[in-house]
């Protein structure tokens, strides 16, 4: 597959360009300047990326003109160019800046050594690996990180302290002054280690001890016979009264940094919805109204309740969700809650390795539920929530969400 074309004129030395990640998916095509028709050419294709020396130039139909860009910001200009305006009026709506003409990355590229034959096993058309550069080589005897520590030290202009070794069947993070140091990791996790890297926020040695302590981010399996279910003030609930589940922000990832003001202004709480495909009543999260829960405690269990039913995780080994039942759940199926550090709760599936989580597939959406696998525990925030006492207890919980959710 050659998804991209690039013209090289004949006055540039394609051997002294730097490569990036989505040059598997190119075709390098020599053009005569003087006679290269831009205009006709970006008629047809909407695009068209061109090199020069010291720089490249993408043209879009809305700008024929072209804009200059620097050699380290290639590999996300091509992820860009096809869907989104390069130079926008709203600055914030790109990755790119101008500097002296040249436009060029917000933040400096990681570079990535690649195994060329199964590079395109990992360079794919996502995000998380827009703003690399690349070396590739050939042979797996050519895989050496001191020899790649060196090559990435002489780099300009790039992620400095790290560097990525792309090989069958992980990636790898390798530490530019010391190589001995390094962490394997898969393609699922990739933006969530390499964001954390690059803004500093950790280090290898970090990654590693993470996955050494893994054991603190799983839940407990003793049950507190004395366990008392307690508000956000820390004032414990009657079995009368009631509450809604509001879900912490930092359980809800957040993409872009524009303007946080929106995000944090309106709460989000866990939702129940009824399908009326197979009428399963099952816990969600949502930004608007949230449900009304109670609880009740039977032979020293606390059960989460709503409108007369109990919330227990549903029968799907590997990823139960939190759905309402008529019945008392069995032992293997019921919720066990969590007090966190700060007072507020988490949920698990009782003798679970696995605190529940939130995962927002739509902004209106988000799917709660169990995933045990470790990498995934290693990786992912659980969803934590605050217990907030209806303002009256008293109330009758009636309340159930309309049944259609058009926006999945």
């Amino acid at each position: 597959m050659r998804a991209y074309t690039i013209y090289v004129p004949g006055h540039v030395d394609q051997s002294k360009i730097q490569l990036c990640p989505l040059d598997i998916y190119s075709e390098f095509v020599d053009i005569d300047s003087e006679t290269f028709d831009i205009r006709a050419t970006l008629m047809e294709h909407n695009y068209l990326i061109m090199l020069d020396n010291d720089y490249f130039v993408a043209y879009q139909t809305q700008h024929p003109e072209g804009i200059k860009c620097n050699y380290n910001s290639r590999n996300i200009v091509m992820s860009w160019i096809k869907f989104f305006d390069l130079a926008p009026k709203n600055k914030f709506a790109t990755p790119l800046k101008e500097e002296n003409g040249i436009w060029t990355c917000k933040t400096p590229p990681v570079i990535n050594f690649i195994f060329r034959p199964a590079a395109q096993t990992f360079v794919c058309f996502n995000g998380s690996q827009e703003n690399e550069i690349a070396e590739f080589y050939n042979t797996v005897e050519e895989e050496d990180f001191e020899k790649f520590a060196l090559v990435a030290k002489a780099k300009n202009s790039c992620v400095s302290h790290f560097f990525m070794v792309s090989r069958g069947p992980g990636y790898y993070v390798v530490d530019t002054s010391n190589p001995n140091v390094n962490y394997k990791f898969s393609a699922l996790f990739k933006r969530i280690i390499i964001n954390e890297l690059v803004a500093k926020k950790a280090t290898i040695r970090d990654l590693i001890e993470g996955d050494e302590n893994i054991h603190k981010r799983k839940p407990p399996t003793e049950h507190d016979p004395n366990f008392q279910l307690r508000d956000n003030k820390g004032i414990a609930l009657d079995q009368n009264e009631t509450f809604m589940l509001e879900i912490c922000k930092p359980a809800r990832e957040k993409d872009i940094d524009d303007d946080e003001s929106d995000y944090e202004a309106e709460p989000d709480y866990i939702e129940v919805f009824k399908s009326p495909v197979d009428s399963i009543t099952m816990l969600h999260g949502t930004p608007e109204h949230g449900a009304v829960f109670g609880f009740s405690v039977i032979d020293n269990i606390t059960y989460l309740t709503f409108n007369g039913g109990y919330v227990c995780a549903s029968s799907d080994q590997r990823s139960p969700q939190f759905i309402v039942e008529s019945a008392i759940p069995p032992k293997e199926r019921r919720v066990h809650i969590h007090y966190a550090e700060d007072g507020n709760i988490r949920l698990s599936r009782w003798n679970g390795k696995s605190y529940a989580y939130c995962e927002w597939i739509k902004c209106s959406y988000g799917a709660i539920y169990v995933n045990r696998y470790e990498e995934f525990v290693r990786w992912n925030e659980p969803m934590k929530l605050v217990v907030h006492r209806t303002q009256s207890s008293e109330q009758s919980q009636t309340h159930l969400a309309d049944p259609m959710i058009t926006s999945l």
